[in-house]
């Protein structure tokens, strides 16, 4: 974040005549301290308030494609080995996991089990289909291999780091751990997994804050030095400074802990 003391000066200009210029502002803190307080009345008193930041668009959505980009190479850069073949590699990288290697994922399941009981289907995949839903395993494994079989069909296009190959990889990894450890696979799957739900949640933030103008504002950012009787100590009197964090339309969305 940059300071930006021209979009504050205007701020502060929109505001003369009235005797505080930033009470209004100040009310909202009150409320919000008291609100943090389970309603609990503080007997808040401003000591001091200045505006110091601003959030731009752009700002943010680089934030959010450093953090992106460093989540996603946690993942790309682990070194280990799937339970078929025992070869270790960067398992989700596009250098280990060629077109030929997710082929061989798809039909682990399928090799393993070899001809089902039942004559009536050629391979254990048949009879997956077959009877998609008689469980919640079934329905689970075939939706997995239209996964891939969709993957498969735009392999060539897919880039590094794509997010549907790498949960869908994951998928096979994992259900060959349960299988050869009787369902105590290593916690190296569950981090992936967690992984991938904070990119897919950076992937959307990203995606809706790209539809914005860069130039847009997203926060202004306060420092309030500030009084309150705390009733947890007796209503003894503390002072506290805080950062509280104004949206475009000047509603509280945030806090944060003050350092020097």
């Amino acid at each position: 974040m940059k300071k930006r003391k021209f979009i504050i000066l205007g701020i502060l200009v929109s505001l003369i005549g009235c005797s505080n210029p930033n009470q209004e502002y100040l009310e909202k803190i009150k409320n919000q301290v008291k609100e943090d307080a389970l309603g609990v009345e503080m007997n808040y008193k401003n000591i001091s308030f200045q505006w110091v930041d601003t959030l731009f668009v752009k700002e943010k959505l680089n934030l959010l494609k450093t953090n992106y980009k460093e989540s996603l190479n946690t993942i790309l850069d682990i070194e280990y080995f799937a339970q078929d073949n025992f070869k270790k590699g960067k398992l989700f990288s596009l250098k280990y996991l060629t077109k030929d290697r997710l082929e061989e994922l798809r039909n682990w399941e399928k090799n393993e089990r070899g001809i089902p009981f039942n004559k009536e289907f050629k391979d254990y995949y048949e009879f997956a289909f077959a009877n998609r839903n008689a469980s919640k395993w079934t329905t689970e494994l075939c939706n997995q291999i239209e996964k891939t079989d969709n993957l498969l069909t735009r392999f060539e296009s897919l880039k590094e780091g794509n997010l549907e190959l790498i949960s869908n990889t994951l998928w096979y990894y994992k259900r060959m751990d349960d299988f050869n450890s009787n369902n105590s696979p290593n916690a190296i799957w569950e981090r992936v997994n967690n992984k991938l739900i904070e990119l897919k949640k950076l992937e959307k933030e990203i995606d809706t804050l790209s539809k914005l103008n860069p130039e847009n504002v997203l926060s202004y950012k306060s420092l309030n030095h500030y009084k309150i009787n705390n009733p947890i100590l007796n209503n003894a009197e503390q002072e506290l400074k805080k950062y509280f964090l104004f949206d475009s339309k000047f509603n509280i969305i945030g806090k944060e802990e003050f350092r020097k």
